[in-house]
């Protein structure tokens, strides 16, 4: 039996793992306490229950929407913790995570127009926040650019179809997708962008450049 650390006194066991892309898998978690968390938010998980070795992932999942706790991973070769997630625990084990942490938020936002920016794992918190603007607000005009390496690399590919999304692949774009990166015509191309809310989460560069774009195009993006 695996026991709490000071950091991590949630319990919960998986349920079963999803393989996303050649790389990422979701592992769906359930919690038999209620577990208090809001669509965006990450958590601490305790590699091999040690007090010493956490790792931060955002939830995935989104309350009062998703059936269980999710972590979505994608597997980094000298990855401590997600070589561990993705190659080792399977279900049945038991994981051990923090309290959620994290303003990245949508909750908090009364405004009804939103552009959600992502690139590759950074869709984890766009996901679960386009879930809950839909349950929560659905009179939200949501619209979402998400870019991608390759189209083999969308993450949560069958649950995009339920809401509109760019989807931009620098690589080997098919049909359905943009070709190429981010650009500040993609951006003006948005309808009514000076009065959306603008949310982004993706690598540092991809950071840098958005909110250089947007900034540009005179509007100040939440990171």
């Amino acid at each position: 039996m695996t026991m709490p650390t000071s950091q991590c006194p949630w319990r919960m066991q998986v349920h079963h793992i999803h393989q996303e892309t050649p790389d990422v898998w979701t592992l769906s978690l359930l919690c038999h306490d209620y577990y208090p968390y809001r669509a965006g938010q990450y958590a601490l998980v305790s590699v091999r229950n040690s007090a010493e070795t956490l790792r931060a992932y955002t939830l995935s999942s989104t309350p009062g929407v998703s059936e269980y706790i999710t972590l979505t991973v994608r597997r980094i070769d000298e990855g401590t913790g997600s070589q561990w997630l993705t190659r080792e625990v399977k279900r049945g084990d038991y994981l051990w995570l923090s309290d959620a942490m994290g303003e990245f938020t949508c909750d908090d936002k009364a405004e009804d127009k939103f552009l959600l920016l992502a690139a590759g794992c950074g869709v984890t918190p766009i996901m679960a926040m386009r879930r809950w603007l839909a349950k929560y607000r659905p009179q939200a005009d949501v619209q979402v650019i998400y870019n991608v390496r390759s189209p083999e690399d969308v993450i949560f590919a069958e649950e995009w179809r339920n809401y509109p999304v760019t989807l931009v692949a620098e690589h080997n774009a098919t049909h359905g997708f943009v070709a190429g990166r981010l650009t500040r015509e993609l951006l003006q191309s948005v309808p009514d962008l000076a009065s959306r809310t603008v949310m982004t989460c993706g690598p540092a560069p991809y950071m840098e450049k958005v909110e250089q774009d947007v900034a540009a195009l005179g509007v100040t993006p939440l990171l």
